[in-house]
């Protein structure tokens, strides 16, 4: 069963100004932010002091103001107020892989599988509340099976608040309707059936619900997320950034900072990351690992991989290159490595050399992997086959660590192309002894060469759905030919006799060993 981690920030807008310009939010005075808009001027945030004299969220300033003169107010700034909560949620991946933000003030994480590392599920809330108010914010945290129930409970028990598993009807009962992510004006009708808490909900047949409302819509939000709460419905929880397919992740009392420590710990969770895919028969194509430092800062390095594997050895030697370029600052606390793309690895990997005395270096999927990771991804490259008839579009270069893709539809079979393609055909004059026959006799790059043997043709037509290389190429007439010194080459005429305006133009294409 998932468990759902959501994390309320009251005061995040004012908290966040705090943290980035301390002298912009006095320490005792009433302040509000503020914000334009087609009905003036109004208020977005508070703080306590304001708060406590009356100052309210959605409150004209000039209304707040005649109450209250000795109130402060700053602009607001929701773009910096969501670029600060998205950092946030990505340094709360410490506790799951699966987070993301939750309104303008909050966020969730599913730490389902994750409290164990913690001692618990009360201990990891623990963590997360006392690591939130060093950095000076104010956290309510509630614990639920969903996402529903668990933002309730945020938002509307004592934090921390914490429904254990199948429990959470129980705990939904006492809060408001309010708690249950409802439209106001649909809060305001329920309120006024007398339908003030959630477990008022409970009781009532949902046939008397519906007659009470005068529109379809409004129940069907009322139950559904009521439903989405209770887990009788489910609820998509799209996540920050993709969730990896395998991770293993190890945490310190101490923070590390040494580069020593760090690659030590890399090994070992290469080690027992490689333990996990081998026992599924998965190899790693992708790795991330993730250092939280004990600022609240996160430094990332990534490493790709031409071919699955599941060698830690291998697995640490990329790692480590990105690693000597991370700085520990104030030490790092967690670190999590993650398989964010696997594959069914195969039994067998390839070798590039035979190996001597157990070197890895032999291996061409590592060698390719080392010089991707040190020269960058795109600088290394190699060839794929590209679904098309024309010979010199049947393949493309494409990064050496994507993904191998599978043709739409396969190449009809023919004779073998030469292992030696020219990456453009290039012109040759040409001696037939009839016009549409082979060539007799042709001169490539100044030299004449006579030609004894000729195979074909085998004509390839122009690609009539696609204008443009239509337009580019006619139809073509391959010939493999073999000189007197026994050489043997790929050539095609352009174009056909007596169909075409201008005459047929000789190529040469490739060479055969």
């Amino acid at each position: 069963m998932k468990r759902i981690v959501s994390v309320w920030l009251p005061l995040w807008p004012i908290e966040r100004m705090h943290r980035a310009q301390p002298s912009l939010v006095p320490g005792e005075a009433p302040l509000a932010l503020v914000e334009a808009g087609t009905h003036g001027i109004r208020i977005t945030a508070v703080n306590p002091q304001a708060a406590e004299q009356g100052a309210r969220i959605g409150q004209a300033l000039a209304d707040a103001r005649a109450a209250l003169p000795a109130l402060l107010t700053q602009p607001a700034d929701r773009r910096r107020d969501r670029t600060a909560l998205l950092r946030l949620a990505r340094w709360c991946g410490r506790y799951g892989p699966n987070r993301n933000i939750d309104g303008d003030d909050g966020l969730w994480i599913d730490i389902t599988g994750v409290a164990h590392l913690y001692g618990g599920e009360r201990q990891l809330v623990g963590d997360l509340i006392d690591r939130l108010s060093r950095f000076h914010l104010t956290a309510r945290v509630g614990l639920a099976d969903t996402l529903g129930a668990a933002h309730a409970l945020a938002r509307f028990a004592p934090s921390p608040a914490i429904a254990a598993e199948g429990e959470a009807e129980a705990c939904l009962a006492r809060l408001p309707v309010e708690a249950l992510r409802l439209a106001p004006d649909t809060v305001l009708l329920l309120k006024r059936l007398g339908l003030k808490r959630i477990g008022d909900l409970y009781r009532l047949p949902r046939a008397a619900l519906q007659r009470r409302f005068r529109s379809a819509k409004g129940v069907e939000a009322v139950l559904m997320r009521l439903d989405q709460a209770l887990g009788e419905r489910s609820e998509p929880c799209r996540p920050l950034i993709e969730p990896p397919a395998l991770y293993v992740q190890r945490s310190w009392p101490d923070p590390l900072i040494s580069p020593e420590q760090l690659e030590a710990e890399t090994a070992r969770l290469a080690e027992e990351l490689c333990t996990h895919l081998a026992s599924r028969g998965l190899g790693a194509r992708r790795l991330c690992l993730s250092l939280y430092r004990a600022d609240g800062s996160i430094a990332e390095a990534r490493a790709g991989l031409s071919a699955p594997s599941w060698t830690p050895e291998h697995m640490t030697g990329l790692l480590n290159e990105k690693l000597a370029a991370l700085d520990a600052g104030f030490g790092v606390e967690v670190m999590v490595l993650a398989a964010v793309q696997v594959e069914k690895a195969p039994v067998e990997q390839g070798a590039l050399a035979p190996r001597l005395q157990g070197d890895a270096r032999g291996d061409a999927a590592q060698l390719v992997d080392r010089l991707a990771n040190r020269l960058g991804a795109s600088r290394v490259t190699r060839l794929e086959a590209h679904a098309s008839h024309i010979p010199e579009r049947s393949e493309a270069r494409v990064a050496a660590l994507s993904h191998a893709r599978e043709l739409a539809w396969p190449l009809p079979p023919g004779p073998a192309r030469p292992p030696l393609l020219l990456e453009q055909p290039e012109p040759i004059c040409v001696i037939a002894e009839v016009p549409e026959g082979p060539p007799a006799r042709f001169t490539w790059r100044r030299v004449e060469r006579r030609i004894l043997k000729a195979q074909g043709p085998q004509r390839v037509a122009p690609e009539w759905w696609d204008e443009i290389a239509a337009r580019k190429s006619g139809t073509r007439d391959y010939y493999r030919i073999e000189d007197e010194g026994g050489a043997g080459y790929w050539v095609f005429r352009e174009g056909i006799y007596g169909r075409d305006e201008e005459l047929p133009r000789w190529f040469l294409h490739g060479l055969f060993g």
